[in-house]
């Protein structure tokens, strides 16, 4: 009787209580159950290794680092169209491919010549004037050490030599100064060992050569303020000194193949727009050296998220910041790519 009247009471008590607590089947509520899921789910992911979580801290503040730098240097000059173009153009002359083919020796000899031209003109302007047996013998020593393939300071030594032998056998005052000048145009020349090989080339096509570089320089410095998207103002002038280019291409060792006015408009449009995007490319070559170390930090980072993704590890909070540089690195990934060939 009792059994009976407490099944009741039982039976009584469940029909009262919420729906929710009521027994879905056998004595187990629909809360009772979904908690047993739910602490389920939460008993079955797996902890990520401590040393792993350290390992993506790491690369995290490294990422946010660096990053840090290399937003000081990010510059809206590097997405400027001239500026783009350069990069093209100088991936192409770094590589001696596309239109700079076969140029890329020729172009650094110019350059240097334009870079180096007022040394050369007083070198030049020395011989001419100061011509007595002893100076005409020292000139004479000086070419033949420039037909050796010597280092810039076994040629250096050389000529200091040759200098001390000399300066002694001159008369006057005027001419020993001439000549220790001529010696100081020589080592501003041949800091550069192409300035060397430059130097060499001038003197054996014709010494009076000199001068194309003054009218190359000056035609060069026209294009200061212009705008160096395209050829057409470079072939203009090139065009109206045509005589003038295809003498310095002898000079400059322009492939026969290529001696026409289109070549040196090339030329030229690449030694202006190095000489006016030269800074910025340092700049913008380390900050693709900084987005680089970022790569390397990012990478494992990427991977440790994938390896612990978070239906199957409890992911500490730290895996949810933010990632530092990435849209940095976006930006400038092809480049990055490109710069770690």
């Amino acid at each position: 009787m009792t059994n009976s009247t407490e099944t009741k009471a039982n039976k009584t008590s469940e029909s009262m209580s919420p729906w929710y607590n009521r027994p879905l089947w056998g004595s187990t509520s629909l809360i009772a159950w979904l908690k047993s899921i739910f602490n389920g789910a939460i008993v079955g992911k797996q902890e990520i290794p401590e040393g792993t979580v350290v390992i993506y801290k790491d690369a995290l503040n490294s990422l946010k680092n660096i990053a840090a730098l290399a937003k000081t240097i990010d510059s809206e000059k590097f997405t400027s169209r001239e500026f783009v173009n350069f990069l093209t153009l100088n991936r192409q002359f770094e590589s001696n491919t596309g239109s700079y083919e076969g140029l890329k020796y020729p172009i650094e000899l110019l350059r240097v010549a334009l870079e180096t031209k007022e040394s050369f003109l007083k070198i030049e302007a020395t011989e001419t004037r100061y011509r007595s047996y002893s100076q005409q013998e020292f000139y004479e020593y000086i070419f033949e050490y420039l037909q050796k393939d010597l280092s810039i300071n076994e040629f250096q030594e050389l000529v200091q030599r040759q200098l001390n032998d000399t300066i002694p056998k001159i008369k006057t005052d005027e001419g020993k100064a001439a000549i220790q000048s001529y010696v100081n145009q020589l080592d501003i020349v041949c800091k550069d060992k192409l300035g060397l090989k430059l130097l060499f080339l001038f003197k054996q096509y014709d010494l009076s050569n000199f001068a194309l570089l003054r009218t190359v320089g000056e035609i060069a410095d026209t294009f200061y303020d212009k705008n160096l998207d395209t050829l057409k103002e470079f072939m203009v002038v090139v065009q109206l000194n045509a005589d003038l280019f295809l003498k310095l291409g002898q000079i400059i060792q322009v492939p026969q193949s290529k001696n026409r006015p289109e070549t040196y408009a090339l030329m030229l449009q690449y030694i202006a727009l190095r000489n006016r995007h030269g800074k910025s490319f340092g700049q913008f070559q380390q900050l693709l050296g900084l987005l680089k170390q970022w790569e390397k930090f990012y990478t494992p980072l990427v991977t440790i998220r994938q390896q612990y993704p978070p239906s199957d590890y409890k992911q500490p909070s730290i895996f949810a910041d933010e990632i530092y540089g990435l849209p940095l690195y976006d930006k400038y990934k092809n480049y990055v790519d490109k710069f770690s060939e």
